[in-house]
């Protein structure tokens, strides 16, 4: 009888062993207690079921209302504007120290090697009005170098008085030797923008 008594549950472990036998029984019981789609629109509270607790790609097209689901950023797309007007054409060439054009997009033609440091190209259209880049290239120079310039021949304001091909269609590119105290055969990149 005295091994019994040694045994013998106390009233705090009763109510311990009952506490934690209602709680695992109770996650359990919504799942075995509820039958198969019983719970519909009627039993879920406003604002219950939340964008963290849907399957992200479970939703359909279909479960969303009309205009809804919006495509890009700023809504639904509309019907296609009309075509607007071509952006400035850029003509290029990249030219040896020589004179000879190595590589271009076309249409650009040396005319002359006018003295050293000196090139006219011919454009074959006006270049009144656009954009012209001109920068040091390395085609088989790779020496320093001072700095290049570059402008439009016939004379204008844009420009100036070319010994050949003084017109608008021709370009003169002036490269110059470290110091930029003289005029030295160096390779350039000439671009016209427009």
């Amino acid at each position: 009888m005295t091994r019994l008594r040694r045994y013998r549950p106390t009233p705090a472990m009763v109510v311990a062993c009952i506490a934690l036998a209602v709680a695992m029984a109770g996650t359990g019981y919504a799942a075995t207690a509820l039958p198969r789609n019983s719970v519909g629109a009627l039993q879920l509270r406003n604002n219950a079921v939340t964008a963290a607790k849907v399957k992200n790609g479970s939703l359909l097209r279909a479960d969303f209302k009309p205009g809804q689901l919006i495509p890009g950023p700023r809504g639904p797309a509309g019907p296609q504007g009309p075509v607007g007007p071509a952006g400035p054409s850029a003509r290029w060439a990249l030219v040896r120290a020589d004179g000879t054009i190595v590589a271009q997009s076309g249409g650009i033609t040396p005319t002359a090697k006018a003295a050293t440091g000196v090139y006219i190209l011919d454009f074959g259209t006006s270049l009144s009005g656009k954009l012209i880049l001109v920068s040091s290239a390395n085609a088989g120079d790779t020496t320093d170098r001072g700095t290049v310039s570059a402008g439009m021949c016939g004379g204008t304001t844009e420009g100036g008085t070319c010994p050949s091909g003084n017109d608008t269609n021709h370009l003169r590119v002036i490269t110059r030797n470290k110091g930029d105290d003289q005029a030295g055969d160096h390779p350039f990149y000439v671009a016209v923008v427009g």
